[in-house]
């Protein structure tokens, strides 16, 4: 998925998934390295130890509004990996503040709940 986005943020400038300084660059391939190698692949490792590097990603985000200080493709891709983890393992509220409020600013974007909707009209379900 971190390509995939990866891809999409230099083909389309335009949408500003990626910022043009290179620090900020730096810093938003450091939160897709971390995800694609820690979260991904989290829930292989059961609930516990997912939660245990959620907790790990609650923490890095913090409370910035978005992973790199603007919105880019490391929100994409955390909330999405995110948004998994919290609608089929539904952990105790408050268990991951920074993310959980990451996904509810994200649920307000026009094109995300776009997303939803289409998932949901064509039956796409989350696996156990």
């Amino acid at each position: 998925m971190a390509g995939i986005l990866y891809f999409l943020a230099r083909s389309f400038p335009q949408a500003a998934l990626l910022p043009q300084d290179v620090e900020a660059q730096a810093q938003a391939v450091s939160w897709m390295s971390f995800i694609a190698s820690a979260v991904h692949p989290a829930r292989r490792l059961g609930v516990e130890a997912a939660s245990k590097i959620y907790g790990i990603a609650d923490r890095k985000l913090g409370k910035r509004k978005w992973a790199i200080g603007q919105y880019s493709i490391a929100d994409i891709h955390l909330f999405r990996l995110y948004w998994r983890f919290a609608n089929s393992v539904k952990p105790a509220p408050g268990s991951f503040p920074h993310l959980s409020a990451h996904y509810d600013r994200m649920m307000m974007r026009p094109a995300v709940k776009r997303t939803c909707e289409i998932e949901a009209a064509i039956g796409y379900e989350l696996p156990n």
